[in-house]
């Protein structure tokens, strides 16, 4: 055995051992400690606990971070970017931006250049037959969808694929704030101009179209969806390509495999490219066709790299070429461009002499719905259409906010205020001796029309009648009265034969017996009012006066009549049909166009309150007004009226107005008192100084001229003339400014301020300074108090007026209410000029001033 070699030890002994050494050693080390000097014990104790501390402290610096760092990071991102400390750099992950990101831009549907509910039926079958792209995220923009339930059909139809979208929300109070633009074009009232006149059909159209232009910006936000697609995009870290196409565009595995090949070969290069579209007639054709490049003559959709600096134009409206713009800033061969005017902003740009972009496949733009509008000719049919559209689409939206917002009501009062008169009957009800005053003096006059009226009636008993009606009392125009009575164009010519009762007349009395019976409780005198209306315009047989008791007493006794259903109590006083005496509808005579209907229609409506004139009957009152207002809008002799720049002009639009809001047409309403603004530059000619007085409206004194000239006026005759009319002017703009005030929408004409410094506000203010010395004429006294509610109905007065106006108002009103309050009515012993004074006669209508106006036109 070699005995250089350890010795093999047991495993036993070994261990053995080792904890016997184990112990030895710890036993001497204690004794060696215990047998140091106390120094040397402190300074071992010193070094030790140095050495632990160290050892804490490289623990926390490389272990702690390790696990806190990230939540830090998402806590705290923009302030880990922004305030870094300087010993730590984190070396950022690299970005790859190698994503396409496909945007569709979904807008409204805009009959009649789209079907309706085209959008959704396109967007479903994007859904239900696309391809998904690879390493292509889709996103989907809901461009200010007007209608809340379409958007939100829309929205569950996205859901329902897992689809992401954006929503830009229309806000209706947003869109409400914004007003036409109508004072941009060359002349003042540019509308009614010889210029307008001779352009072309299409050449008008774009001129109103310019008028829409904020509205269309703000609901179509054309180009705005485009942008926030581009934002979006930019946005997303691992986006390199943006496409904010158009949300009836389609992709085929082919066209996108093309696009992402052109992107991959020539995207370092540039960044933009284009990408040609052909338009499809049937959707079904890409189901059922070969997926190959198709002609591609439509207007491209354009494709951006992450990093392009170009935006698109917000200020380019839908229908002028919104995209095109754009196209030529890349250096697109523009293939026509829209003739330049001068309201127009500049819409063609430096075409860039550099072409800035490559194309890349194509792409399918969806049918419209519209067939005849897709084929290649039909070019100038989609742009007329289109403009059409965008104006209806906008029409639409306003009627709905004049509906829903602001609360048009065709029932509602126009021209007397509901408040207004509904206080004065209050006053007079508790017995205020102002209102008296006039309130009797009210009441005397019905009563007179009441006695002349009755006589002209007899019993109409050779008639068949309905055995629900066997009731009534039947009356109609006495023969020998027919020849004595002008049935004034609203019955058959051949009973037209004398001037005794002209419409004015007509609709004089209807009124005057009306509000007698608002304020006294009276049936006789709405009964009247309404017999009247039978007669002179319904062609019916009028009701003769019944005792309620015994008429109560005939429908009780009468086995004949009907005790059953819905129609039992009889909710009406008189029954549904009145039996008519001519066969005819209402024609109209040439006297109508000169004639106010306001005060008119307001007391038909307040007869119609009073259940005095059945349901049909109102009805037949509306195509009454129905046809009216066809004759004025259509008939080129009214037209020709229509534009003059005169006191007719603006009484022209105070038919209109007052017609469409009678027939419940409030798009056409609308239109009036927003265009009828346009009249205000034109007409009124206020210098900047005014401090010397002057007539402002030249077009009354031409007007006056031109009837001395013709000899229809005496020259002595002059002066009185030219206050008669710019005082009429003046007042029929104060009654669309009151109608537009009552009826809660429209344009607020009493605030509006041409682009030359006129305003209604500032021409009243002249008229009053100018004829000063006739303070006490009744029409400057009702024009005074209309302009006064005005002004209180527009707001705040600081709002409206510059501090000269608010003086001169003030000062004025002032005078006003003493020259009033010092009239004693009842002690009138001049009818004619009591008369004027409460609206009613023949110089009255001259003056345009509406029967007893100070009851609900004014305070």
């Amino acid at each position: 055995m070699n005995r250089s070699l350890t010795p093999i030890i047991p495993r036993e002994n070994f261990i053995q051992r080792i904890t016997s050494n184990k112990h030895k050693y710890n036993l001497h080390f204690d004794k060696k400690i215990s047998h140091q000097p106390s120094n040397s014990k402190l300074l071992l104790l010193v070094f030790q606990t140095l050495i632990v501390v160290i050892i804490g402290l490289l623990f926390i610096y490389l272990i702690y971070p390790h696990f806190t760092l990230r939540d830090f990071k998402l806590r705290n991102n923009s302030l880990l970017i922004n305030h870094s400390p300087s010993s730590y750099k984190p070396i950022p992950n690299p970005i790859i931006r190698d994503q396409i990101i496909l945007y569709r831009i979904l807008g409204n549907d805009l009959p009649p250049r789209h079907k309706a509910g085209q959008t959704l039926r396109n967007v479903r079958f994007i859904l239900e037959h696309e391809t998904e792209f690879l390493n292509t995220k889709k996103w989907w923009i809901l461009n200010r969808i007007a209608d809340p339930d379409y958007e939100d059909t829309l929205i569950s139809l996205l859901k329902l694929h897992k689809q992401d979208y954006i929503r830009i929300p229309f806000n209706e109070n947003e869109y409400s704030k914004l007003d036409f633009r109508i004072d941009d074009f060359p002349k003042p009232d540019f509308f009614n101009s010889d210029e307008f006149i001779r352009l072309s059909k299409v050449a008008k159209l774009r001129a109103i179209d310019y008028t829409y232009i904020d509205k269309n910006l703000y609901a179509m936000n054309n180009n705005g969806g485009r942008n926030v697609a581009l934002s979006h995009g930019k946005s997303q870290l691992n986006a390199r390509w943006i496409l904010p196409f158009d949300g009836n565009c389609f992709l085929t595995p082919n066209a996108f495999a093309d696009i992402r090949a052109r992107l991959n070969l020539f995207g370092d290069q540039y960044k933009y490219f284009i990408v040609p579209m052909a338009r499809l007639l049937n959707n079904s054709q890409l189901l059922e066709e070969s997926d190959v490049r198709p002609i591609t003559p439509e207007e491209p959709q354009i494709i951006f790299r992450y990093d392009s600096d170009k935006l698109y134009n917000e200020q380019m409206r839908y229908g002028r070429r919104s995209k095109l713009e754009m196209l030529w800033r890349l250096g697109f061969p523009p293939s026509y461009k829209i003739s330049a005017v001068s309201w127009e902003p500049d819409s063609y740009p430096n075409k860039s002499e550099e072409v800035q972009y490559q194309s890349a496949g194509w792409v399918f733009r969806l049918f419209s719905g519209q067939m005849s509008q897709e084929i290649k000719e039909a070019g100038s049919i989609r742009a007329f259409n289109r403009l059409l559209a965008i104006q209806n689409f906008i029409d639409n939206l306003d009627e709905r906010i004049a509906r829903k917002i602001q609360g048009f009501d065709p029932f509602r009062l126009f021209l007397y205020d509901e408040k207004l008169l509904n206080k004065a009957r209050l006053d007079f009800w508790l017995g205020v001796p102002k209102v008296i005053e006039i309130v009797n003096v009210l009441i005397n006059h019905a009563d007179n029309i009441l006695s002349e009226i009755i006589n002209l009636y007899e019993s109409e008993s050779n008639i068949h009648v309905d055995a629900n009606i066997h009731h009534l009392h039947l009356l109609k125009i006495k023969e020998k009265e027919i020849e004595k009575i002008s049935l004034s164009g609203l019955m058959e010519e051949s009973l037209r034969t004398s001037t005794m009762l002209s419409p004015d007349i007509l609709f004089e009395n209807v009124t005057t017996l009306a509000l007698a019976n608002y304020f006294s409780g009276d049936e006789q005198y709405s009964k009247w009012a309404a017999n009247l209306i039978r007669t002179f315009i319904l062609s019916s047989y009028a009701i003769g006066e019944q005792d309620n008791v015994e008429e109560s007493s005939k429908i009780m006794n009468n086995e004949t009549i009907n005790n059953e259903g819905y129609n039992f109590p009889y909710l009406n006083k008189i029954p549904r049909m009145i039996p008519k005496f001519l066969n005819v509808d209402a024609t109209f005579s040439k006297s109508l166009t000169d004639t106010d209907p306001s005060f008119f229609l307001d007391a038909c409506r307040l007869l119609y309150r009073k259940r005095v004139l059945t349901h049909k009957e109102y009805m037949n009152l509306q195509n009454f007004a129905s046809d009216w207002l066809e004759s004025l809008i259509n008939s080129p002799q009214n037209l020709k009226i229509g534009r003059q720049s005169n006191h007719r002009g603006t009484l022209f639009d105070l038919q209109v107005i007052t017609l469409s809001g009678f027939v419940n047409d409030v798009r056409l309403y609308l239109r009036v008192a927003n265009r009828a603004r346009m009249r205000i530059g034109k007409q009124f000619n206020i210098p900047a100084d005014i401090s010397m007085p002057k007539i402002s409206q030249n077009h009354e004194i031409m007007y006056v001229q031109n009837l001395v000239d013709i000899g229809k006026i005496k020259p002595l005759d002059y002066d009185e003339n030219v206050f008669r009319y710019t005082t009429l002017n003046l007042q029929y703009w104060m009654l669309i400014v009151r109608i537009i005030q009552n009826g809660r929408c429209g344009s607020n004409i009493w605030q509006y301020t041409t682009k030359n410094g006129q305003r209604i506000s500032k021409a009243i203010i002249e008229h009053f300074k100018y004829y000063n010395n006739r303070i006490y004429d009744s029409a400057i006294i009702a024009l005074a108090y209309m302009a006064k509610n005005a002004l209180k109905a527009s707001g705040t007065d600081r709002d409206i007026c510059q501090t000269q106006d608010e003086h001169i108002y003030s000062q004025y009103f002032d005078n006003i209410d003493n020259v009033i309050n010092n009239i004693n009515i009842g002690n009138k012993t001049n009818k004619e000029e009591l008369n004027v004074i409460i609206g009613i006669g023949n110089e009255a209508r001259r003056r345009g001033l509406p029967p007893f106006w100070m009851f609900g036109v004014v305070s």
